[in-house]
């Protein structure tokens, strides 16, 4: 059975065998055979029998001789099928061999089918060698292959007709076009000697097996001019073109993409670039960015940038650490160094991608739990060693001035990602210090001024790295920051004092004493240093900013006691208690350069003392003013300050108080205020025994201080002197030495001032305190006191300012400690006197020593109305008409220390000594209030209070005020605190605002000490005030109603008080106007009333009171009342009354809306409207949408309705709410735009907006308002917006053109039209860019099936209805979009939009036409067959029927938008279009010719596509020439003339046209040569000669036709039009030459003989007139008959010569053409072959000729061509065909002579040379 097999398979081997050889002569007959019997042969060579297999094998080779030839076809197909379904290697191996052959010799559409059958099951192919060849098959196939559009129709089935249906087989054809991206053309042609070579030499992801695979293990696979090759970068644009199709998913062909990315061609680059834009990769997948980190390794740079930029946007990308830090090892060590491989500019490109992707990794990295914290002190050495090798702390410059500028660009880049990829890194101790003292090196050394500001940025980044735990870590930083601190200018190019000053604040504790030191090194260079130094300065120094830098931490002040221990040690100079003479500072950390510094640190030591002693741990930014505020008025603060010291580390409070003696005994001039100021604020609360007695001796250093004119400086020592010059043992003679120099400077002069003042001051300083201390008592220095007193009165009579000044302070603080009063009458008029006269000009120290002038026992003996204090009250009320107000606080000072002495806290408050003794008993404890004379002032200035008088009602309030202030605890005040109440209350609605705040703080000061009945009635009071009616007002005829200037009357001066109210009514006889006067004054103190009710403290009293829940909507709303101080009022009111806001606003959120909605419509005030807005933007704001959605649309109708209010801040308001709104809804939907919130904000307000109280409203404001807010709701809408997508759509579209400015469209009516083009371009543009049409496309992201039906409708609709050209270009775009984005989706509408187009783009306004154009063009792209046949024939239809040029021109818009945007569907209508277009390139409108002229150059451009389509193009012809339209008839005669000389240029200058053409072209062209003459038709009578020439199988047949033919070029050149004639004439000689069967010679000279015989004189004749002699002339010349001419040359020669003879004149003329056409005659007849025997005179008449115009003047070419023809002429002559020679001697003799001649007197050397060959020629 077996050998039976085999015999049958042996036969059938043979059988076929034979078939093929008996075919092998016929390539058909052999082509046939192979398809059906080859593939049996070759399965035979996979047979069990051995024998068979011999035999099939033999039969193989046989075959493989058969089908060389290249005409012989394999049934490759087949062989391919056959390959893949058997399983022996001998069959697949033949199969492969015989497929590579057979491919080649497939035509395109066979190859195109057989690639689904390579690619199916590819990727299981098992043999390396079948699959290379396989690939390789796959490559030719591909090369063949038309791409479809991407996201059409055809792309979409891409992958399932091509054979990639299977993801095995996709990812492998994938995997492998990725390599074949890798294979570098170096690689392609290698030898297999040089790849191992080349591969070790650059990096290029490939192996050596993949380099065999893409090679197909043939070296000559891609060798340029290899039989069979392949050229690699057209394989390459192939293969990504085939990669971006849809034959692959995104993650298939990922890898592979970012291989072609990488590329050198472009044209790959930005395939795969936008391939890689559009990918939907998920680049947080875990296995695709390790793919990408594999492919990192492996790829060349190019493709690793690639990568880098993909990583760049993967956060799960930064997880994996070893794959970073390999990475950026990897790219480092390519791109720089001495070892880079990577150079120039792909090496800046991969560090610059790098870099980048470092930066994202940091900053994806600095989350404290990061779980890749680990991996930053790896990257950050790999930086740092980066920046290293680029030179440190120098850059070193490398390559030009661009590449430095981008390596410092980098450089900046990696000193910045150094920081923040620190920041959130975990270092070792040492390492984080080695890096931060590495940064401040390169800060202070580095030479780049651009990359110092990174280096700064780097710095500030780690601050939050160190966060010292240990003393060792803590003193690391201190030396660290120390040093650079301390470095010297010279040592660095830069300071970092401001960074080390920032680290200091930052990372060390406030209370850390070296880091405040740090801070007083900053501020100690002064005005000299840096700004941001100063400031970092002064920063640290502040606990405010402390509580910011470190919000985390409790506040710790630093130990003062430490601190004066630390900043004034003095221990280097132990023996030493001076300071040197050259300034040297005894004290250590203080050098000659640092002295600056020393007062700041003396005056921070004098704050954190005080601070520790009030135990401060809550500061406000203005917390210095405030220490100051408290120790100067607040006797408890003064009180606690005294008893802390007391209780105080006296040798650390010894050393800051010496330190401040040191520095104001050695350097005065270097902060000698701070000095003298730190003692003088410390001692007045110093205890005596230990640290004023001690101190006490240093007294005499004052001295030389008292002296400084800095009045400041003196009355500060003069204090300091008084506190210590008592316990001094050497006072006696100090108060002499003062003494002294009063008295011998009776008139000081201008040098002697600061020292009299000092010495004046410090005796009045010394005796007060003396007197307090018990030393003296005050009659045992009577004689000092009156010499004192002698020197006050001589100051003020005769002293300058500053002396009576320190004369008023002296004997003021003489009068306060009950010293030296003036007992007699006369002494003491004259002191009231004087002080009164100086007190009215305004001089504050003399009401204050009134004021003191009133303490002593002496100054109210009996309490009657004549002792000095009634006397001295009286010149204080006297002092009411004074405007300037700091007059009435000192007045007020100045009463209250009258009346109440010490018992008043302005008297206590100016005592800094603590009393003892006869001073405690006789003087503060004896000096107490007078009861009287506080009763009597208290009712005076209550009642005056009450009066209408503005003066007197401020001074009355201010002392009032100050009364209460200073004397609050006596019961006489407290007894009549209601009626203070009342009056202040008055007060309330005063006119002046410094009134206002008086009384508001009178008014809480009243609360503060009433009792709670005093309080209730006050709450009532100011409830009553707030919530009630206008305010009454008492007027007389001063009352101040308005601000001057407020209502000017016109001339000059205005309407203020009630006085001027009724003088300007009396005036214009209208009494009306005093009421209207005065409701305006009531409404201005109301508002004015409720200013004041929240100043200083006065809202606390409504905070404990129960109230009525009606207040709250009006309290709510007058917090944004538009006067700042009824603004300020409330909310402090609000503040005082509401514990809980939120509990309160949630409570009442109904009324307080419902009364803001109600106000802001019905407010008749205007500020009742604006603040109705800003308060419902505030009620709003993060409130939950439900809370008030109900009132969500009525919020809307309000604001947008008072957008349109009279009142401009109104307006400002309602805008701002308006905004308020957008952004609350558009927060919304950025956080979650499908919440039930969002869709139920957008389905109240778009509906609302979108009406005509929105985005139509006829108001410009609300419309514009309404258009933004709907343009930030689409924005960020989402899937929320979708059932009103195609509303926001049209309403836009519509808005595109209302929103445009009236000024363009007036300009636009009045200007030129070529203007109007350029200004159109510039609307279009506008429009299409706008945020309106930003609108547009994000709403047309969301658009899908179910919103396509409505838009398709509303659409529709808009494109009819449009009038603006701006919402015409919208929906131009809008449907060019909708087409490129939704093309499946809008399929179903392709027709209706199309049809819609086919009148739009007829639209009158060009830039409106273009745009609907393309988007026809865009539309065609997935509009099916019928749609587009039924569109261009449209088309057609307008062209032939358009009545003028414009409609045409649209057209050709049209045309041109589908030949560029959609070339596909161009190519699908070419049979039609493309004839067309050459057809309408010939219309006589330049624009129209122009346009279609891109259409055919674009799609066809040469002449063999008008073979193509001479059918089509014909009858178009015929169309256009059937018309009524001249234009039309003209281009279609233009178009023919054109095709007949494409065709001949075709076919060659002998060729013939094909017989179909000839039948088809001439009737067309018959009937266009019959048109009257119009311009252009010289082009068409210049094709007739040619369609004869090529044409001779029509005519040589027909004798009519060729008849016919005859009498049309005789026809044409009669034609009476001088333009036309010369071409007419040109083409009748040409047509005369193609008719060899005719003789025309004589008929073609009749008509141009009468242009030959020019009667008139050469320089008259016309230009044209010369061109219609020169074609006659030509034409005589070149009509005879070229047959005739080889026949019987002496026949046409005498011809010829007997029309030239006869045409001098034409000759004359027309040189140039005379002697070239001379010179084709004679050169035909000597290719004659007819030698005549009998003699002629033609020889010599053509000579004569020739030579007629010797004498003439002939330029340089005439004289050539004529030597040519001469030649011809000799060679034709010696030839005989002239004659026979020998029978004209004489004519030869003449002939030698006339040549010899000329050549003798020829000037060129050129001529002359061919004239020299002629002689030589005749000669010979």
């Amino acid at each position: 059975m077996a050998s039976s097999n085999e015999g049958a398979e042996l036969r059938l081997v043979s059988s076929i065998r034979y078939k093929f050889a008996s075919a092998s002569g016929d390539e058909k007959k052999l082509s046939d055979a192979l398809q059906s019997q080859l593939v049996p042969l070759l399965e035979k060579a996979g047979s069990q029998h051995k024998a068979v297999r011999d035999a099939a094998f033999q039969a193989f080779i046989s075959v493989n001789n058969f089908v060389k030839p290249l005409g012989v076809i394999l049934p490759v197909a087949a062989l391919v099928e056959q390959y893949k379904k058997t399983n022996s290697p001998m069959v697949k191996q033949l199969d492969l061999s015989l497929i590579k052959q057979g491919i080649l010799r497939l035509d395109q559409p066979t190859r195109r089918e057989l690639l689904p059958i390579v690619l199916r099951g590819i990727s299981r192919e098992t043999s390396a060698a079948g699959a290379a060849g396989f690939f390789n098959i796959f490559l030719r196939l591909l090369l063949d292959i038309k791409m479809p559009g991407r996201g059409s129709n055809e792309d979409l089935v891409l992958r399932e007709r091509i054979g990639l249906s299977d993801p095995a087989d996709a990812s492998y054809i994938s995997q492998w076009l990725g390599k074949l991206f890798l294979l570098r053309q170096d690689l392609a042609l290698a030898t297999e000697e040089e790849i191992d070579e080349k591969l070790r030499a650059s990096q290029s992801g490939l192996t050596r097996e993949d380099i065999a695979f893409l090679r197909n293990n043939n070296p000559a696979a891609w060798r340029p001019g290899s039989p069979g090759s392949l050229s690699l970068p057209e394989c390459k644009v192939k293969a990504v073109g085939f990669l971006a199709s849809g034959a692959f998913k995104d993650e298939e062909r990922f890898i592979a993409t970012i291989c072609a990315a990488g590329s050198a061609d472009s044209r790959i680059t930005s395939i795969a670039d936008d391939v890689l834009k559009r990918s939907s990769v998920d680049l947080e997948s875990r296995s695709v960015v390790q793919s990408l980190y594999d492919a990192h390794k492996k790829f060349p740079a190019a493709h690793r940038i690639q990568i880098l930029r993909l990583l760049s946007k993967s956060v799960l990308a930064c997880t994996f650490e070893n794959e970073v830090v390999e990475a950026v090892k990897q790219d480092f060590d390519l791109a720089s160094g001495d070892n880079a491989s990577v150079l120039g500019l792909e090496a800046l490109r991969l560090s610059k991608a790098l870099l980048a992707f470092l930066g994202w990794v940091a900053r994806n990295s600095s989350s404290p739990n990061s779980a890749n914290r680990a991996m930053g002190p790896a990257l950050v050495l790999l930086l740092k060693d980066y920046i290293l090798k680029q030179g440190w702390p120098e850059p070193t410059p490398r390559g030009n001035q661009s590449q430095i500028q981008d390596e410092q660009r980098l450089r900046a880049n990696a000193y910045e990602t150094i920081g923040i990829l620190a920041r959130s890194s975990q270092f070792e101790h040492k390492a984080k210090d080695s890096l931060l003292k590495w940064l401040f090196d390169s800060l202070v050394s580095d030479t780049t001024l651009d990359v110092v500001v990174y280096i700064e940025s780097a710095l500030s980044s780690m601050m939050g790295l160190f966060k010292p735990t240990t003393s060792a870590e803590n003193r690391d930083l201190e030396v660290l920051l120390l040093e650079y601190m301390t470095l010297p200018d010279r040592q660095g190019r830069r300071t970092a004092r401001h960074v080390a000053a920032r680290f200091a604040n930052n990372c060390l504790p406030y209370s850390n004493i070296l880091a405040r030191w740090i801070d007083i090194l900053a501020l100690g260079a002064g005005s000299s240093e840096r700004r941001d130094v100063l400031e970092e300065g002064q920063r640290g120094l502040d606990p405010w900013w402390a509580t910011k830098l470190h919000p985390d931490d409790a506040l710790a002040l630093p130990d003062w006691s430490k601190l004066a221990q630390v900043l004034f040690d003095t221990t280097y100079e132990e023996d030493e208690n001076r300071m040197a003479v050259d300034q040297t500072s005894k004290y250590a950390l203080f050098s000659n350069d640092r002295l600056r510094a020393f007062p700041i640190a003396i005056r921070y030591a004098k704050q954190i003392l005080f601070l520790r002693a009030l135990n401060e741990d809550k500061f406000e930014v203005d917390w210095e003013s405030q220490l100051e505020r408290s120790l100067e008025n607040s006797l408890t603060t003064r009180h606690t300050i005294r008893e802390y010291l007391a209780a105080a580390d006296k040798a650390s409070l010894l050393i800051i108080l010496n330190a401040a003696f040191d520095g104001l005994r050695d350097h005065p001039e270097i902060g000698g205020e701070e000095y003298v100021g730190c003692l003088a604020e410390i001692l007045s609360f110093a205890p005596v025994a230990t640290i004023i007695s001690p101190l006490s001796a240093r007294t005499q250093e004052l001295l030389p201080v008292i002296k400084s004119n800095n009045h400041k400086v003196r009355q500060l020592a003069s204090k300091v002197f008084g506190i210590l010059a008592p316990w001094n043992s050497q006072s006696a003679t100090l108060i002499s030495q003062l003494r002294t120099f009063i008295e011998t400077c009776k008139e000081p002069s201008a040098s002697q001032s600061a020292e009299y003042q000092g010495s004046l001051l410090c005796l009045g300083s010394y005796f007060s305190r003396a007197a307090y201390y018990g030393k003296v008592k005050p009659q045992d220095v009577c004689d000092h006191a009156q010499f004192l007193h002698e020197t006050f009165t001589s100051a003020l009579q005769k002293g300058s300012t500053d002396i009576k000044a320190a004369a008023l302070d002296s004997i003021s603080q003489l009068w306060t400690a009950n010293i030296h009063f003036p007992l007699k009458e006369s002494d003491l008029s004259e002191t009231i006197d004087s002080l009164s006269k100086l007190a009215l000009s305004g001089n504050e120290k003399a009401i204050s020593a009134l004021g003191r002038l009133a303490i002593p026992s002496s100054a109210d003996p009996s309490g009657s109305d004549t002792d000095p204090v009634a006397k001295i009250l009286d010149k204080l009320f006297a002092l009411s008409e004074i405007k300037r107000t700091e007059i009435h606080f000192a007045t007020g000072e100045a009463l209250a220390s009258a009346v109440a002495r010490w018992d008043s806290e302005a008297v206590q408050l100016s005592l800094d000594v603590e009393p003892s003794g006869s001073g405690k008993l006789d003087i503060v404890d004896a000096l107490g209030k007078r009861p009287s004379r506080v009763e009597a002032t208290i009712n005076k200035l209550i009642n005056d209070c009450k009066a209408t008088k503005p003066s007197l009602l401020k001074a009355s309030g201010i002392w009032l005020f100050c009364i209460i202030q200073y004397c609050s605890n006596l019961p006489e005040i407290q007894s009549r605190l209601r009626e203070c109440q009342v009056a202040f209350m008055r007060l309330l609605s005063a006119r002046d605002e410094l009134v206002q705040e008086t009384a508001s703080r009178g008014l809480a000061l009243v609360y503060e000490k009433g009792d709670q009945s005093l309080k209730g009635d006050l709450v009532k009071d100011l409830v009553a005030s707030f919530t009630g009616g206008k305010t009454q007002l008492k007027v007389d005829e001063d009352t101040e109603l308005f601000d001057a200037g407020a209502l000017p009357t016109g001339d000059g001066k205005s309407v203020t008080s009630y006085k001027d109210i009724v003088s300007l009514a009396n005036e214009v006889g209208d009494q009306s106007l005093i009421y209207k006067f005065m409701a305006l004054a009531t409404n201005a103190a109301t508002w004015t009333a409720r200013s004041a009710f929240g100043r200083f403290g006065l809202s606390n009293i409504l905070s404990d009171a129960e109230l009525d829940p009606k207040i709250y909507p009006k309290l709510y709303r007058y917090r944004f009342d538009p006067n700042s101080n009824v603004r300020r009022s409330m909310d402090d009111i609000w503040k005082a009354v509401v514990k809980d806001q939120t509990v309160v606003i949630d409570t009442y959120f109904d009324a307080i809306m419902n009364d803001l909605l109600k106000s802001i419509l019905d407010g008749r005030e205007w500020r009742v409207r604006e603040a109705s807005c800003a308060a419902i933007a505030e009620l709003i704001y993060g409130q939950p949408f439900p809370k008030y959605e109900k009132y969500y649309t009525d919020i809307w109708k309000v604001t947008l309705r008072v957008l349109d209010d009279q009142k401009g801040s109104v307006r400002a308001a309602a805008q701002k709410l308006c905004l308020g709104l957008s952004k609350t809804l558009v927060t919304q939907l950025k956080e979650n735009n499908s919440s039930a919130s969002a869709k139920a904000m957008i389905a109240q307000v778009l509906p609302f907006l979108l009406s005509d109280k929105g985005i139509e409203n006829s108001v410009q404001e609300v419309k514009f308002m309404s258009i933004v807010t709907v343009l930030d709701v689409v924005k960020n809408g989402g899937d929320a917006l979708k059932p009103f997508i195609p509303t926001i759509i049209t309403h836009c579209l519509g808005l595109l053109s209302s929103v445009e400015l009236d000024v363009v469209n007036y300009h636009y009516q009045r200007i030129s039209e070529e203007d109007r083009e350029n200004l159109d371009k510039a609307r279009s543009n506008a429009a299409t860019r706008s945020p309106l049409f930003e609108c547009i496309v994000n709403c047309l992201l969301f658009v899908d099936e179910g919103l396509m039906e409505e838009l398709a409708q509303q659409l529709v609709s808009t494109i009819k209805s449009a009038i603006g050209m701006q919402t015409k270009i919208g929906c131009s775009e809008v449907l060019s979009t909708l087409a490129l984005r939704h093309s499946v989706i809008l399929q179903p509408y392709n027709g209706t939009f199309l049809k819609t187009m086919e009148t739009q783009i007829l639209d009158r306004n060009h830039e409106t036409s273009k745009g609907y154009a393309r988007s026809a063009a865009y539309l065609l792209r997935s509009a099916s067959l019928e749609a587009r046949d039924r569109f261009s024939s449209r088309l057609l239809d307008l062209y032939f029927g358009a009545e003028d040029d414009t409609k045409r021109q649209k057209v050709a818009d049209a045309v041109l938008a589908i030949a560029k945007i959609s070339p596909d569907a161009f190519t699908d209508l070419e049979a039609r279009l493309l004839p067309f277009a050459y057809f309408a390139k010939h219309d006589t409108d330049d624009y129209v010719s122009e346009e279609f002229e891109a259409v055919w150059n674009q799609h066809a451009g040469g002449s063999h596509s008008v073979k193509r389509f001479v059918d089509e193009i014909t009858q178009f012809v015929s169309k256009g020439l059937g018309t009524s339209k001249w234009a039309l008839q003209h281009g279609a005669a233009l178009a023919i003339a054109s095709m007949v000389t494409a065709l001949s240029s075709g076919v060659g200058k002998d060729g013939q046209f094909a017989d179909a053409d000839l039948q088809r072209i001439w009737p067309v062209l018959d009937k266009a040569l019959s048109l009257k003459t119009f311009k252009g038709k010289e082009k068409l009578v210049a094709a007739y000669p040619l369609f004869v020439l090529h044409g001779r199988k029509l005519w040589s047949t027909d004798p009519a036709l060729a008849a016919q033919m005859k009498k049309i070029a005789i026809r044409e050149a009669k034609r009476n039009n001088d333009e036309y004639r010369p071409h007419a004439f040109q083409a009748l000689g040409e047509f005369a030459s193609a008719r060899e069967d005719l003789d025309m010679y004589a008929e073609v000279v009749g008509p141009v003989s009468e242009y030959l015989k020019r009667e008139d004189e050469t320089h008259k004749l016309t230009e044209l007139e010369r061109k219609t002699t020169d074609a006659a002339l030509r034409v005589a010349l070149t009509a005879y008959n070229r047959k005739k001419m080889q026949d019987a040359p002496v026949s046409v020669l005498e011809d010829i010569a007997s029309t030239a003879e006869s045409s001098k004149q034409a000759i004359s003329l027309a040189k140039d053409t005379w002697f070239t056409s001379a010179d084709e005659i004679m050169t035909q007849a000597a290719a004659s072959d007819t030698v005549p025997t009998s003699t002629s005179t033609v020889a010599t008449r053509w000579f004569r000729l020739l030579v007629a115009h010797e004498n003439e003047a002939l330029l340089e070419n005439q004289r050539s061509s004529r030597a040519k023809a001469l030649g011809a002429f000799v060679k034709a002559w010696k030839k005989g065909i002239l004659g026979p020679t020998g029978e004209q001697g004489p004519l030869r003799e003449e002939m030698e002579q006339r040549l010899k001649a000329m050549s003798e007197a020829e000037r060129s050397i050129d001529v002359q040379k061919l004239l020299d060959q002629v002689v030589q020629q005749l000669v010979a």
